[in-house]
């Protein structure tokens, strides 16, 4: 009876482990394909000045600090804002790529940001496997 509880988690854990290792990669290639429209988008570049920064402290695996930036930007006359979320501490001016047909859409520095939750999918996906690797193991009598 035993050995059969541990075979059920274990079939269960990697039944986890399939759906979150594939919702990640979907995760992680939908964030990708966003960033790529936003590249070919924001066609415009100009210099941005940071006016304000403030730092904070997120935890995932281990803490990483995270900074918090406001840019100042000016085209055709016009002074507009950006303001960017990131794990690196920005150099008082910064690349802004903006939309030419509205310059108030942007995103600052070299790369836009992928925004996803594969992070989150691909750590539950790991702890599933290893869950069913030690349940599988026990179903199948290792110590």
């Amino acid at each position: 009876m035993g050995r059969l509880v541990f075979l059920f988690v274990a079939l269960i854990a990697a039944g986890v482990f399939v759906f979150y290792a594939h919702a990640g990669v979907e995760e992680w290639n939908r964030g990708g394909a966003a960033a790529e429209v936003l590249k070919e988008a924001y066609t415009s570049e100009t210099k941005g000045k940071k006016v304000s920064q403030e730092s904070y402290i997120k935890y995932y695996i281990h803490f990483t600090r995270y900074y918090r930036a406001t840019f100042v930007y000016e085209v055709n006359g016009k002074t507009y804002q950006a303001k960017t979320d990131t794990g690196i501490e920005l150099w008082d001016e910064e690349e802004v790529h903006y939309d030419p047909a509205d310059p108030a859409k942007c995103y600052v520095g070299q790369y836009p940001r992928q925004e996803d939750d594969s992070g989150e999918c691909f750590g539950i996906a790991v702890v599933a496997l290893v869950t069913a690797i030690v349940f599988g193991g026990k179903a199948l009598g290792w110590r």
